[in-house]
């Protein structure tokens, strides 16, 4: 994430840290909650849908058989 980012995707427009990353991280972390900003919760969505493909490709395919 960067710190003078253009293209936020927060849908909170009217907030006052839309495209501050450095003072919405500082927020969203400062909270007792841990609460994930909109950049963070985009990539954890990501990274489960590659796992999970990930996961779907190594149990659908059959253990290869070394020796033969």
């Amino acid at each position: 994430m960067d710190d003078n980012k253009h293209d936020c995707p927060c849908k909170r427009i009217k907030c006052e840290r839309h495209e501050n990353c450095v003072a919405c991280k500082e927020y969203h972390h400062a909270s007792g909650r841990k609460l994930l900003t909109a950049c963070e919760r985009i990539k954890a969505k990501e990274e489960r849908k590659t796992d999970e493909k990930n996961e779907h490709f190594t149990r659908s395919r059959p253990a290869s058989r070394s020796g033969k």
